[in-house]
């Protein structure tokens, strides 16, 4: 893979990085809709067919996710525990009620910040 990979028709990057990390950034504003969270994930599990890797999920002021788009993404799929990166109340929001109601298949947390996102990716 290269070094970043446009997914969901530009609506995010997605980077593997040098720490086996997943990174997904998610435009601002970007909605996601159910073709979008289909997009991420088959990126993914591309990027990562034999094993699991932790994801970085930044979500920064994205406008909104679709239901459909959420069950997508509590799917299994090649990851092994997942961060959500946010800054905003909107963000907190959109964040409990995915770790909450829809009950993801992998551990999922929300962060505000990204060093702490990722060193408990990290097993830290």
């Amino acid at each position: 893979m290269s070094a970043h990979v446009e997914v969901a028709g530009g609506k995010a990057i997605l980077t593997l990085r040098p720490d086996g990390i997943l990174q997904l950034v998610w435009a601002p504003g970007a909605y996601v809709d159910e073709d979008d969270a289909v997009s991420a994930v088959t990126m993914m599990n591309q990027v990562s067919p034999d094993h699991d890797r932790p994801l970085l999920v930044d979500m920064r002021n994205i406008g909104n996710t679709s239901t459909r788009a959420r069950d997508v993404f509590v799917r299994p799929h090649a990851v092994s525990r997942v961060a959500l990166l946010g800054e905003s109340p909107v963000d907190e929001v959109i964040a409990s009620f995915f770790t909450g109601v829809r009950q993801p298949q992998r551990p999922t947390r929300y962060f505000t910040s990204e060093a702490k996102a990722l060193s408990w990716l990290s097993g830290g």
